[in-house]
């Protein structure tokens, strides 16, 4: 799989050189934030996405955010992250080959690359979005993501102990689309970059990789912001160091947004942010 996003990741370089809000459920493992539809268009390192409530489960109350460190808020219609605070990295998308995905992964057979799109109408001052959409998959699943430092087909790791976890908002496209999205965070040990983990072994075997942390969000037809604490990321431990009990923030490599095997889905997402 590494080498297959390192492709798609290679790919995306080559390409680049008001809505309201509503609270649409809790479980325990997502929080969603009601608040106003306003969005950030700028392209500093902030937001002004504001909300006035916000609720949680599993780790208790979850404040909204009001420190917010923009990763991306896809104003400037390109396929790469916001270049502040260190970061480097640019969109892409990834599937498992079996089914449809929009946009597709790139490849020299279908040279397209992964843009943000127009929001219509839009979200308060949030004009551009990404949004991917797809069906069929079989096998694993498919999603998007990017790197938080890479370039040159490799990524580095980046470090995010300053912040206190991811908030982004989100909105289903098709209201009959999956409504639950995992939201992968990889680090030294699940990213093959990371040197811990082996890229080779297989199922069944130890030492794995791509056992990412996650978190699964819940979406609805309405904009919502969703909030994850760095603290709720979990994993599945069948990957390399089953017993570690946290993410390693201080070595981050990509953030992705997955749906699993047999799952329709249509989303976007928009203001992806670090918050402290």
């Amino acid at each position: 799989m590494a080498k297959r996003r390192a492709a798609w990741m290679w790919a995306a370089w080559t390409l680049t050189a008001g809505g309201c809000t509503a609270l649409v459920g809790l479980d325990e493992r997502y929080h969603l934030v009601e608040g106003a539809g306003g969005a950030a268009g700028a392209t500093g390192g902030g937001s002004s996405a504001s909300a006035t409530d916000g609720a949680g489960a599993g780790g208790g109350d979850v404040a909204v955010p009001t420190d917010l460190d923009l990763i991306d808020d896809m104003e400037d219609g390109d396929g790469t992250i916001t270049e502040t605070g260190g970061r480097l990295g640019h969109w892409y998308s990834y599937n498992d080959g079996t089914g449809t995905q929009s946009p597709p992964v790139y490849t020299e057979e279908v040279p397209v690359g992964f843009v943000p799109e127009a929001l219509m109408p839009p979200r308060g001052e949030s004009t551009m979005a990404m949004h991917t959409f797809g069906s069929g998959f079989t096998e694993w699943g498919a999603g998007v993501g990017f790197a938080l430092n890479g370039e040159d087909m490799q990524v580095f790791p980046y470090d995010a102990s300053a912040y206190a976890g991811i908030a982004f908002w989100a909105k289903l496209g098709d209201p009959d689309a999956e409504a639950t999205m995992k939201v992968s965070v990889s680090d030294r040990v699940s990213e093959p970059a990371g040197g811990i983990c082996d890229e080779a072994a297989g199922s069944g075997e130890p030492n794995r990789c791509f056992d990412h942390w996650f978190y699964t969000a819940h979406l609805g037809t309405e904009w919502a912001q969703v909030v994850i604490p760095f603290e709720e990321l979990t994993r599945e431990g069948w990957g390399a160091e089953p017993d570690a009990q946290a993410v390693d923030v201080a070595g981050l490599y990509v953030i992705e947004f997955r749906f699993a095997q047999d799952e329709d889905f249509d989303v976007y997402v928009d203001d992806v942010s670090f918050y402290r």
